[in-house]
């Protein structure tokens, strides 16, 4: 079985189309290829082993496929890497992907590559070596499981967020935070949210009932509601907490798992400020043994040996006294019968973590707030480099089939179809809402103030260069169809 390929496309614009080689058929492979296949500017190609894997994925998208082992060299030139822009490999050996991105820059000058770590001992600091010039050409290794780490440590640091995105180079950080019945917020007018609390926070979306809220103006935030709230980092970690309504710290945190991811949150939520007390659940004894011996310097943390998805273990083990559960084995069953578990001892808060996209939507319904997706995580990054030279943020919200973005303002009046123009003479694609502009840099570098413009509060501000525009887009196609709108005319990907 060959090739598959379609017409080579070109853009409006009379350039040729990015062509963006994807390796691997597996969960992260297709949810990138979801989001690049629905811009018209992009041609890819996806290369995987397994036939039927690839037949699912040109039933669900045009695009070209290669069967074959990824890093074969005379697969890749199949799959056209001749003419690559950008490799993406995600298969599931560590090993494939490093060779693939090794083919592509010695046999093709291939100019971006990205490749998926799992096994972490390639990206320890004694290794550092191996990914820098002259080392393994890899552009930007991903390992899944530090990036999940990193966000469910922000989930603990920013307490009361559902999702957590940084903006203007991780300057502005905006929580998606469930309004709780408790929240002194409920009833607020959404113009008054920042005097509220000393501008120290704007208010610049709000998701109901699935649906985001059009004039925010208008608005009053109400219980139940998703509230995207956006400000800088210092004054968001003290905020988060009280804004949702949830103003018990998390004190007392159970992880459900001792493995990789386990360990490490457990390090991390360690250092976090106010101290917590932690308690890992590990059900290989050896292993319960040997997190015990590693982390013996944490005096607040405790590992214990047994079924996290037993209840009658949990209530024996106080579980039901913790503020917060995270289930973070490499078994889904486990994560999710423990989750549910948790919830009925009563614990406020739970952290699920699953490896299948598709579940993500039915553990909401079933009572789960906060699943975790490693596969969606490391997707959002990778979608991001791709795409960087407009699109500097991207943040799948997969429960609801939104992204959040952020758009650089490029060029001039002569170039831009944005720069000098205000939001309302933007000519935004159905499915797209400004939420805001942020100006400005980092004043320890020398750069002007950072300054917030909410769009229902600053309806007049006009798009400079250098800016940069946050979007809730509604899905693929609107957030491709966003990224055109701000590209400059004269602009080039490569």
């Amino acid at each position: 079985m060959g090739r598959r390929v379609l017409p080579r496309q070109i853009a409006k614009n009379g350039n040729n189309a990015m062509n963006v080689l994807i390796l691997g058929a597996g969960q992260v492979g297709r949810t990138v290829l979801e989001s690049l296949a629905a811009d018209f500017n992009m041609n890819v190609t996806m290369v995987d082993i397994d036939p039927h894997a690839l037949t699912e994925v040109r039933a669900m998208h045009s695009c070209s496929t290669v069967l074959g082992h990824a890093s074969s060299p005379d697969v890749l030139r199949e799959a056209g890497i001749d003419d690559c822009d950008a490799i993406v490999a995600v298969t599931a050996s560590d090993e494939v992907n490093l060779v693939a991105c090794q083919v592509a820059l010695t046999l093709h000058d291939t100019p971006m590559r990205i490749a998926r770590i799992r096994n972490l001992a390639y990206l320890g600091d004694q290794h550092a070596e191996l990914f820098s010039t002259g080392g393994i050409p890899v552009d930007e290794p991903i390992s899944p499981e530090l990036t999940v780490v990193n966000h469910l440590r922000n989930l603990v640091e920013y307490q009361g967020a559902v999702y957590i995105a940084e903006f203007a180079d991780a300057q502005v950080i905006m929580t998606c935070t469930r309004m709780q019945p408790e929240s002194e917020l409920l009833g607020l007018p959404a113009v008054e949210f920042a005097k509220a609390n000393g501008n120290r926070a704007h208010l610049v979306g709000l998701l109901r009932d699935n649906k985001v809220v059009q004039s925010l103006g208008d608005a009053t935030i109400a219980d139940g509601d998703l509230a995207f709230i956006l400000g800088q980092k210092h004054a968001m970690q003290e905020l988060s907490r009280d804004l949702s309504g949830i103003f018990k710290p998390y004190r007392q945190i159970v992880i459900g798992g001792g493995g990789h991811i386990g360990m490490r949150l457990a390090k991390d939520v360690h250092e976090l400020s106010p101290r917590r007390n932690i308690k890992i659940i590990e059900a290989d004894p050896a292993r319960a043994e040997q997190l015990a011996g590693e982390l013996a310097s944490s005096v607040d943390l405790t590992v214990l040996s047994g079924d996290a998805s037993s209840e009658d273990f949990l209530r024996a083990n106080d579980v039901n006294d913790s503020d917060l559960y995270c289930a973070v084995t490499n078994n889904d069953l486990v994560n999710v019968v423990s989750s549910l578990t948790a919830k009925r001892l009563n614990v406020r808060t739970v952290f699920t973590l699953v490896q299948r996209v598709n579940y993500l939507e039915s553990l909401v319904q079933a009572g789960i707030e906060i699943p975790i997706s490693p596969q969606q995580t490391t997707a959002n990054i990778i979608q991001r480099l791709v795409r960087e030279k407009t699109l500097s943020v991207f943040r799948h919200l997969a429960l609801f089939n939104l992204d959040l973005i952020e758009l650089r303002v490029q060029g001039n009046a002569e170039t831009s179809r944005v720069v000098g123009k205000r939001p309302s003479h933007l000519k935004l694609p159905k499915g797209t809402h400004l939420l805001c502009v942020i100006r400005g840099a980092n004043t320890e570098s020398g750069g002007e103030p950072l300054e917030i413009y909410p769009i229902h509060a600053d309806p007049d501000v006009r798009l400079e260069e250098g800016d940069r525009a946050v979007f809730i887009t509604e899905g693929s196609e609107a957030t491709t169809k966003a990224e055109q709108l701000f590209r400059a005319k004269a602009f080039k990907l490569f």
